[in-house]
């Protein structure tokens, strides 16, 4: 992360934790870190957006960490699964982001684009541990994999909740994990109530080369290509085929894509496909970054 920006946000993390957000405004922060109004806004545009670059740099440490956790270990070692969950309560209690979600007013978690981006955060979480949940108990998780990440979210969440409540403070999160694992090890009786389109948007591509993005977004767009007929609309039939001819040249038109790839999503709510969209879009926007 480049200094000066790395410095407005460790002013920025302090002051709204110690004076709460709404009530830190913006030359507080320019006089922590001793910058200029014009640097400030070189890196934010406001203090919404400097406070969801605090909760990125914190989500790219807790990835960081899961990662040098996972090195020449196998992924269905269980221990180091447990201590990848751990990471994010640990990571989480350094940066002190308790105090800094209860610096929040009820106007400022109503704000839409932050509302969005935490969700966004929270929804990547849950696929991460769907995924890890599959490594760890092997296929016969599959099914269920996005059943018990919520149930083992819930039971963590809660679960500490309660032993911070009757002051039970001195119990490790490893044993709360462990505790909210052996509830999901039992097998599944019933049909799976979370489907795995619910959450194709949210799956993590981090260092994925730009081949590999546009080859995963010519192969997602073939595998609906009976889907999207079956739908008889015959703009979202162009929208879709004209994006297949772009992503079979060796340069694409992307700003061109871009607004198809727009129309495309919008012409996909409300279907059955809807969440194929939203998938669709997220691998776009990442071939759009890797061109940078």
């Amino acid at each position: 992360m480049n200094k000066k920006k790395k410095q407005i946000i460790e002013a920025a993390q302090t002051l709204f934790i110690k004076k709460g957000f709404s009530a830190t405004p913006i030359q507080d922060i320019l006089d922590t870190a001793n910058i200029s109004k014009g640097t400030f806004y070189n890196y934010f545009s406001s203090k919404i957006e400097c406070l969801m670059a605090i909760l990125s740099f914190i989500k790219d440490e807790v990835i960081d960490d899961r990662q040098q956790l996972a090195l020449g270990k196998s992924p269905s070692d269980r221990d180091i699964f447990v201590k990848q969950i751990a990471a994010r309560f640990h990571i989480d209690k350094k940066h002190n982001l308790m105090a800094l979600f209860a610096s929040l007013g009820s106007s400022d978690t109503a704000h839409q684009e932050l509302k969005e981006f935490l969700n966004q955060q929270y929804l990547e979480e849950v696929t991460w541990m769907a995924e890890r949940i599959c490594d760890v108990f092997g296929d016969k998780k599959q099914k269920y994999a996005y059943d018990n990440a919520v149930t083992c979210f819930g039971t963590i969440h809660l679960t500490s909740k309660i032993l911070m409540d009757i002051g039970k403070t001195e119990i490790p999160i490893e044993e709360t994990i462990n505790f909210a694992l052996r509830q999901i090890e039992q097998t599944n009786v019933y049909p799976p109530f979370l489907q795995e389109d619910y959450f194709l948007p949210y799956h993590q591509k981090k260092n994925v080369a730009e081949k590999d993005i546009k080859n995963s977004l010519q192969q997602t767009l073939t595998d609906l290509d009976r889907l999207i007929e079956e739908l008889e609309n015959n703009k979202l039939t162009y929208y879709h085929r004209f994006l297949q001819e772009q992503l079979k040249t060796d340069d694409p038109d992307l700003l061109l894509m871009e607004s198809v790839i727009n129309s495309y999503q919008h012409a996909l709510q409300y279907t059955e496909l809807e969440d194929k969209g939203k998938y669709i879009k997220m691998l776009f926007v990442q071939l759009m970054e890797e061109k940078k």
